[in-house]
């Protein structure tokens, strides 16, 4: 085995060893580029693409998020990425574009799965040599293979969304992120679809399913691509708002609020949302961090549903006169 190959194969050993779907497509940008030094490489996710069960139809163009990871391997908003995505998502094949007279080209690669988004692989400034870009794309494929099995692990398999055994790692991402941006603050909301129940005995189960899916979909386009969104289970989401203090993360759970309280759910029709935030202060465990986002849940429930409140605005907990808490 020459020396290229034993480079190729301790690549592929050193993505095996990454224990979650964050590190390991931070370890791909490092491994691409360490591979073909003056390749930009650049991981796309793309959500919304997949056709609803109920809705049908065309997948229409602001339905559809595009989001990457940075040169930094965290994870940023940004959208101006590559022009084809539709093609992308209709072919699910690889594309090449050479320049002409600068012996490089773009390359890219879609790795798609049943659960989670669809993540295009771009390599800018690959050399138009078949044998390089053999040995990079091999290393996609086996990166394809290693975030699927990461994703029937880390996700919803219903709403593709992170699930809650995930939380605990990814709490602490944020706090190591929110450290290195100077301490710039967290925010921990809990949402809780109002009156579900009452969907699924009226419509049936299939059609909750599909209020679930659609309420993930509205959350992948209302919040920012830092901020981690998980479905905790049933009708319980979770989200971890990145560089937001009480304010700010107010006027951002509001607009989602009212984003679904516009939205006209097929077969359902108007659905709202109540939310209990807190913010994440130092020191204090995630634990009591959900249960003071619950409580506040809890307080918007019984006072009304339908809106958002924070943690730091109540004085105890809410419950009916029986003292048993209401969630439906």
């Amino acid at each position: 085995m020459n020396n290229d190959g034993f480079e190729q194969l301790s690549a592929v050993i050193g993505l095996s060893r990454e224990r979650d779907g964050v590190s390991l497509t931070r370890a791909l940008t490092h491994t691409l580029r360490a591979l073909c030094p003056g390749v930009d490489v650049a991981v796309l996710e793309v959500y919304g693409h997949r056709p609803m069960a109920m809705g049908g139809g065309e997948i229409a163009a602001e339905d559809v998020s595009v989001r990457r990871f940075d040169e930094t391997g965290h994870r940023v908003d940004r959208r101006e990425c590559i022009d084809d995505v539709a093609g992308f998502i209709a072919s699910l094949r690889p594309s090449a574009v050479d320049c002409e007279g600068r012996g490089v080209g773009q390359v890219v690669v879609p790795v798609s799965g049943d659960i989670g988004p669809l993540r295009l692989v771009v390599l800018d400034d690959v050399p138009i040599d078949p044998w390089v870009r053999s040995k990079l794309m091999q290393v996609v494929e086996v990166y394809g293979n290693l975030i699927r099995l990461m994703d029937s692990r880390e996700r919803d398999s219903l709403t593709g969304l992170l699930n809650r055994q995930t939380f605990a790692s990814l709490f602490e991402l944020a706090v190591q992120r929110s450290t290195a941006g100077g301490g710039t603050e967290l925010v921990l909301a809990v949402l809780d679809i109002d009156r579900f129940k009452k969907i699924n005995d009226t419509f049936g189960h299939l059609y909750g399913d599909e209020v679930l899916i659609h309420f993930a979909h509205l959350m992948e386009r209302a919040f920012r691509y830092t901020d981690d969104l998980f479905r905790f289970g049933g009708e319980e989401f979770l989200v971890l708002l990145s560089g937001a203090d009480g304010d700010s993360g107010r006027i951002a759970l509001e607009r989602f609020r009212k984003l679904v309280e516009g939205y006209d759910f097929p077969g359902v029709g108007r659905v709202t949302v109540s939310v209990g935030y807190v913010g994440c202060g130092s020191g204090v465990l995630p634990t009591t961090l959900i249960d003071r986002a619950d409580q506040a849940l809890y307080f918007a429930k019984d006072s009304g549903r339908n809106q958002v409140v924070n943690f730091a605005d109540i004085d105890e907990p809410a419950h009916d006169e029986s003292g048993s808490v209401q969630l439906f």
